[in-house]
């Protein structure tokens, strides 16, 4: 079966049953084995462990990217791919903006002092 049979297929290739989700850098790097295999381009997140089989360059390359950001690496061999049509039935969600979360809990902190 090539890759678009199976990305029309209706399978679940994200694991996550369609819900999207914001993924921090730890939960990232918990998703790097051959079955079970998360990586981020450009601040996206894709379950690649469907694609392995079909990567042109074999499962090797895509290893390296396992649990990590994979941008730097992705745009070494092939900047010109179109990944995000190739992967988007594979998309998880957007990484955690670092910053963003400590943000967040100051302003709650802030907002809990303010009405005491």
């Amino acid at each position: 079966m090539d890759w678009i049979r199976v990305t029309k297929s209706g399978r679940d290739l994200t694991g996550l049953k369609g819900r999207l989700i914001e993924v921090t850098e730890e939960e990232l790097r918990k998703h790097n084995t051959r079955d079970d295999c998360w990586t981020c381009i450009r601040g996206m997140v894709y379950n690649v462990s469907p694609y392995m089989e079909f990567h042109p360059g074999g499962e090797d390359e895509l290893m390296k990217a396992a649990g990590v950001d994979g941008t730097d690496l992705f745009d070494q061999v092939h900047r010109w791919v179109n990944y995000e049509s190739i992967l988007k039935e594979c998309l998880v969600g957007r990484m955690a903006v670092k910053g963003k979360l400590k943000w967040h809990m100051r302003f709650v902190q802030i907002a809990r002092e303010a009405s005491r």
